[in-house]
């Protein structure tokens, strides 16, 4: 995690117009083991910790983490040297995340028993991705923003949307919730 500085706990340093950033990016791209596995060890726990809270499961977040990883490695090359680390592994997180909870969603059409995790998996997917990264993650809405290559305001409407439908879900166990 020497390359990176500190964010809740993982390392997030390696951000566009950072030499030492560009230098990581042409080494891991010259096939340089070390370099990877430096890029895998800086961002293991972030990827497994926002895999599991999108699925609930160890087995699931498990192979969504090496599905990211495997794919990290084989798309490097297209990666610019002046581009976000961060950003660019974190776009393939959220592809997979995205892919999983489309295959995986099972929404319930009888709502009165749910509790919270399965009215968050009855989101759609990109809803329920956008959710989890702003309130689980405490991402920023132009970094989601950026993760996704969309405006600010794109994102704020799917947040506003998730935040909406879940509302209309919990309100009947918790008729306090505006």
């Amino acid at each position: 995690m020497a390359r990176g500085t500190s964010f809740e706990g993982f390392s997030f340093g390696l951000h566009p117009g950072s030499s030492r950033s560009s230098q990581f990016i042409i080494e891991v791209q010259r096939g340089d083991a070390a370099a990877f596995q430096e890029l895998v060890q800086s961002y293991d726990a972030m990827v497994m910790r926002i895999a599991l809270a999108l699925t609930g499961s160890q087995d699931s977040a498990q192979e969504i983490y090496f599905k990211v990883f495997r794919n990290a490695f084989a798309s490097v090359n297209k990666l610019d040297s002046s581009s976000s680390v961060f950003v660019w592994l974190y776009q393939i997180l959220v592809k997979h995340c995205i892919e999983y909870c489309r295959r995986k969603q099972a929404y319930s059409a009888t709502s009165g028993s749910r509790n919270l995790a399965e009215v968050l998996r009855a989101l759609p997917p990109t809803e329920r991705v956008v959710f989890l990264l702003k309130h689980s993650q405490g991402l920023k809405v132009h970094t989601v923003a950026e993760i996704f290559g969309c405006s600010a305001e794109r994102i704020a409407s799917i947040l506003e949307s998730a935040t909406i439908a879940l509302r209309a879900e919990l309100k009947p166990h918790f008729p306090k919730i505006a």
